[in-house]
């Protein structure tokens, strides 16, 4: 074969290439959302004179063509692997591999969104908890406090921002600490979020501090196989799957559940419909953890007429709390859950929760969470608390 017809063939073949790729992309139908990497894929962008001249058009487009890359997922593979592997980068997308857990790393405590939440649970204590006496706060520590700094990665200061919190809150919130109730095996090692059967001496701590009886439940563990965490997706790299369990007892046969209807608590009544303690079918969805009281929810009530005490908890929760709660609904006759991320401080209304002094009230946020800003605070003018 003359050197003439092999640079025809390379250049048939390469034009193959390119054009066959450019055709897959505009025949194969857009994806919604990534369900490896937990997020809303850009969709195609509206063509008009406005979002031409302000550019926003190409902006989009530009994530758009990211987004929507026909075999998107493997060239994300192909980069991880050459980045770990090749390169020897100690991270992935601020991902890293230690102790056999995947973690994101963070570098240094968010003060602005610290000094938030502090300003913003005050509020809240000054608005809807002034009347109750038994009120607490706690923070579930990430995987980073346990791997990151021994392994050399950025870290924050976790002694320091445990102060910050217990110098500024107000006096009448009682610190209940959970760092040395758990380990880095208390945590999936693909996913941010402590595994319910492991949180057993978190729950032993909380009943310690605020004074309630455990119960003594024999609980059933059910395996659901091949979970894979949001840093699985996020990382890219070949990481084993590992099992979710959760746990189910006799006692849950009094358990009613009922979830806020979003819609119509918009309109300013509450609603609520009822739901199971476990969604199976969220195990396939993007986010297989939401499995726990149905993941994200604005306000959860879980009421128990076989408790053990008559007693009631009111949660100011995250994700976390939804593996958490189940394992608590012996020793409350009633169980409030709220996910400031979701629905304002200022919205909640009597009929939602009747704040009052015999509730027990805890305050409980994972750093991910504190450290992000994603929980926003009220005050009684509707302006955003900063």
């Amino acid at each position: 074969m003359s050197d003439k017809i092999k640079d025809y063939s390379l250049i048939i073949i390469f034009a193959i290439i390119i054009f066959g790729t450019f055709l897959m992309n505009i025949v194969v139908e857009d994806s919604a959302v990534s369900k490896s990497e937990r997020k809303a894929l850009q969709q195609f962008p509206e063509i008009s004179a406005k979002t031409i001249k302000d550019k926003s058009f190409m902006t989009k487009f530009e994530t758009y063509t990211s987004d929507q890359f026909v075999g998107r997922d493997a060239y994300r593979k192909l980069k991880a692997f050459v980045v770990f592997n090749i390169f020897r980068h100690s991270d992935n997308n601020d991902i890293y591999i230690a102790d056999g857990h995947a973690s994101k790393y963070v570098g240094k405590t968010n003060e602005n969104a610290v000094n938030t939440v502090i300003k913003g649970y005050n509020h809240v204590y000054d608005t809807l908890l002034k009347n109750n006496d038994n009120v607490y706060f706690s923070i579930i520590p990430d995987k980073n406090y346990f791997i990151a700094e021994e392994n050399g990665y950025p870290s924050i200061n976790y002694e320091e921002l445990v102060k910050e919190f217990n110098k500024n809150l107000n006096s009448e919130i009682k610190y209940i600490d959970l760092f040395d109730s758990l380990s880095i095996d208390d945590y999936y090692t693909t996913d941010i979020h402590w595994r319910q059967e492991k949180i057993n001496d978190v729950v032993k701590k909380l009943a310690e501090e605020m004074n309630f009886d455990t119960g003594n439940i024999n609980y059933t563990e059910n395996v659901l196989e091949g979970f894979y965490g949001v840093y699985y997706g996020q990382s890219a790299l070949p990481l084993d799957s590992e099992d979710l369990i959760y746990y189910t007892a006799e006692e849950f046969d009094g358990v009613t559940v009922k979830v806020l209807d979003e819609t119509v608590s918009a309109q300013g009544v509450a609603k609520f419909d009822k739901a199971d303690m476990y969604n199976l079918q969220k195990y396939t969805g993007a986010d297989p953890y939401d499995v726990y009281l149905h993941g994200p929810k604005q306000l959860i009530v879980i009421e128990n007429k076989n408790a053990s005490s008559n007693r009631e908890l009111v949660i100011f929760r995250d994700s976390f709390t939804s593996s958490l709660a189940p394992l608590l609904v012996e020793s409350y006759a009633k169980i409030t859950l709220i996910d400031l991320r979701y629905i304002a401080n200022t919205f909640i209304t009597k009929e939602m929760v009747d704040f009052n002094k015999n509730q027990d009230v805890l305050i409980l946020n994972s750093i991910d969470v504190l450290n992000s800003g994603s929980i926003k605070f009220f005050d009684e003018n509707n302006m955003l608390i900063k």
